[in-house]
């Protein structure tokens, strides 16, 4: 390489380093949101970025761990620094398995009541009544279902359709394409249908509220007059939403034509700010932050190494992004991640 190559390889290494350094003082101050998309984002540029960053995140922990030595204590920092008391490694343990008992407990308790609920021919996505929380779910089609707090969903597949009764509360669909098998939604007698797209369905006692954020879907105010829930355009009833539009079912009227209105981006956004849920971390144990991602998501997360339990965790983090989240484990904390199934991520320390 020439002279002037070495010289532009490490101006740029340079002004990488110089960018990774300030990535890792913002994650050890705890990401806001936008800042960890960003981050993602810097990532994803060049597979040189995610290697001068680890380096320069081990140079920032090994810093952190000599912090507490001070030069007038000895010539010398106390090699004891690195090390964990006796005591103090037993009470970690201790809390370790317990938190260890308690994610493998829910995640085979939820993971037993999928696979029952299959056997039976549907799932129910929420526990109890309904979702406690908010709640990502991603179908076996690959589909994404996003639940609002009290949302309750039952979902079954057949060769010929995709079937989902929304039962209760509010809840988003991201659906796969797959022309041959329509995926259709049921909510008290309307029935939205879709082939690939995006939409919101909000059921309450008074009205079904059908939001289209992308693609289009079909809307019919009455299962009466469907083939199976699976909707004929040329019904009468039948209309054509695109993105942008809402369309409004009174539960307590005669069945009529549903109107559509046209709705703007601002107030999309401000109807669905609940899918923007942030979970906020400081020094938070791993254990802990594993179990509200859980709760969350049917993709379980299941440490398997016992002394990742006390890792601390700063940051605004969103719990759809579990992929995202595993992601930075793996950059920033010496995990590594390991998927078992469609269902689980066991996490371990790195070797």
């Amino acid at each position: 390489m020439s002279i002037e190559g070495e010289s532009m390889r490490f101006s740029e290494e340079s002004r990488v380093g110089k960018e990774a350094s300030d990535w890792v003082a913002l994650q050890d101050r705890g990401f806001t949101a936008e800042e960890q998309d960003a981050f993602f984002e810097w990532l994803a540029e060049d597979p040189l970025h995610s290697e001068i960053y680890s380096r320069r995140r081990m140079v920032w922990k090994e810093m952190n761990v000599l912090a507490d030595w001070k030069p007038e204590h000895s010539l010398e920092p106390n090699p004891d620094l690195l090390a964990v008391s006796r005591k103090r490694s037993k009470l970690v343990w201790f809390s370790a398995i317990s938190g260890l008992a308690a994610i493998l407990a829910i995640g085979l308790f939820l993971n037993s009541q999928w696979e029952n609920a299959k056997q039976s021919g549907s799932v129910m996505l929420a526990a109890g009544e309904g979702a406690r929380v908010y709640e990502h779910h991603v179908l076996e089609d690959g589909s994404t279902v996003e639940l609002n707090r009290g949302a309750q969903v039952s979902v079954r597949f057949t060769e010929g359709k995709r079937l989902v009764d929304l039962l209760t509360g509010e809840a988003h669909f991201t659906v796969a394409k797959d022309s041959s098998r329509p995926f259709i939604v049921r909510a008290r007698g309307t029935v939205v249908q879709a082939v690939g797209t995006a939409f919101n369905v909000l059921l309450n006692s008074e009205e079904v509220e059908v939001l289209v954020t992308e693609g289009r879907v079909l809307v019919n105010p009455s299962i009466a007059t469907t083939n199976e829930s699976v909707i004929d355009e040329s019904e009468p009833l039948v209309r054509e939403l695109n993105a942008g539009q809402r369309s409004i079912v009174n539960l307590h009227a005669d069945y009529a034509v549903p109107e559509i209105e046209e709705i703007s981006f601002e107030v999309i956004e401000k109807r669905l700010a609940w899918k923007n849920e942030l979970l906020d971390f400081t020094n938070t144990p791993l254990s802990e932050v594993v179990l509200e991602f859980n709760r969350r998501n049917h993709t379980q997360l299941v440490i398997g190494d016992a002394s990742l339990n006390e890792l601390p965790i700063i940051g605004s983090l969103k719990p759809q992004n579990l992929d995202g989240f595993v992601q930075m484990l793996e950059l920033t904390d010496g995990v590594q991640a390991e998927r078992d199934g469609d269902s689980k991520i066991i996490l371990r320390k790195a070797e």
